[in-house]
């Protein structure tokens, strides 16, 4: 994968229990590394998944992760743990637009707050 993105990678690890850091090193300033720094990210994860391991070991998804939760999670299991997500956090204001990819998913479930007549992340995509 290093060669095929023309990226040097390093990996930390927690010897014993699994959890794999892989480091990816690029360069901001020069003109796509940055995008092929988070695909490579993005395939590693999706290996990872594909031989049985996890997005996540004991880091959360964040934003990073979030568009990948797809490779593990199906509709199902991610609507399932957004309706646990609004249980705890009904008027969504813990890390709003963080683990869940699809952001319109609080509207649809009712939780989408006006207040003072502007809705919350208006540059969002609404669907």
């Amino acid at each position: 994968m290093s060669q095929k993105y023309g990226l040097r990678v390093t990996n930390v690890f927690h010897a014993g229990d699994g959890n794999l850091h892989p480091l990816i090193l690029y360069d901001a300033n020069v003109p796509g590394e940055l995008a092929r720094a988070e695909a490579f990210g993005a395939e590693i994860l999706a290996l990872c998944v594909e031989v049985g391991g996890v997005l996540t070991g004991e880091h959360g998804v964040g934003v990073e992760k979030r568009d990948l939760m797809g490779t593990m999670f199906d509709a199902d299991d991610l609507a399932q743990q957004m309706r646990v997500k609004s249980a705890f956090d009904p008027e969504g204001r813990l890390n709003p637009g963080k683990v869940f990819p699809q952001l319109h998913r609080c509207a649809e479930l009712g939780h989408l707050h006006v207040h003072r007549g502007q809705i919350p992340f208006p540059h969002l995509p609404r669907l």
